[in-house]
């Protein structure tokens, strides 16, 4: 199973990555996915359950969290769960470690290392819309009384903006982040308005890794826009201590 890593939490107790599809002959039948959907028998997940578990569980937190994404804002603490779905997961745990389920979507990983809290979201355009980014913040500096300051952002590989085709409505939905070609292709840049309202939170952009990777054009990466409903990408972060 291959590893997609960030280099922004080097130097801290963290680990944090995103899976990459591999191969078919491996894991069959589309490469390493993070759900069973309906083209997967359950003999061909269980293969890839047991990879996950081998390459990503050992070591770095005894309870694996997931969640069934609802594409909104919902944020859940790994540490007290009242429900497994939202788009969301905290924890300061060092025997947990929280993932995000991932095809076009980026996701968005957040550590606080002075007051050792871990953050996963999923930030498709509807949770962008909805604000989860800013949402995110906003919960660990109310909860753990986190400084906008000290936090270290990974953007994880997703649509790019040049890929990304959508409606004309989304002018509305993310004033300057949406593109027209010269072919009248209307593209929206998912991260950039991600990043705007982290910005808005008083995120520095040192502060943040953004992936450039395209998860359209990349055949390394599931991608939802490409492929239709194939396989899923897990983000995933925990600490290492």
């Amino acid at each position: 199973m291959n590893i997609y890593r960030p280099s922004i939490f080097e130097g801290y107790p963290i680990i944090a990555g995103m899976s990459m599809r591999g191969k078919s002959s491996e894991f069959p039948p589309c490469g390493f996915s993070f759900r069973k959907l309906p083209l997967i028998s359950d003999d061909q997940f269980a293969l890839h359950e047991t990879s996950f578990n081998k390459t990503i569980g050992l070591g770095i937190g005894k309870r694996i969290i997931t969640l069934r994404q609802e594409h909104d804002s919902e944020i859940i603490s790994a540490d007290d769960m009242h429900t497994d779905c939202g788009d969301g997961l905290y924890t300061i745990s060092h025997q947990t470690t929280i993932t995000v389920s991932l095809a076009d979507c980026c996701g968005i990983l957040i550590v606080d290392p002075k007051q050792r809290v871990l953050m996963a979201l999923h930030s498709g355009w509807k949770g962008t819309k909805a604000g989860i980014g800013p949402k995110g913040v906003d919960l660990l500096m109310k909860t753990y009384d986190s400084k906008p300051e000290d936090l270290l952002i990974w953007l994880t590989p997703c649509a790019g903006k040049d890929a990304y085709e959508v409606g004309e409505e989304f002018n509305d939905y993310f004033p300057g982040h949406v593109y027209t070609s010269n072919e009248g292709r209307i593209t929206l840049d998912l991260q950039g308005a991600i990043i705007e309202g982290l910005l808005n939170k008083g995120i520095l952009m040192e502060q943040l890794e953004i992936s450039d990777i395209c998860t359209i054009d990349d055949e390394r990466f599931h991608s939802y826009r490409r492929d239709g409903d194939y396989g899923r990408n897990v983000a995933f972060l925990a600490f290492s201590d």
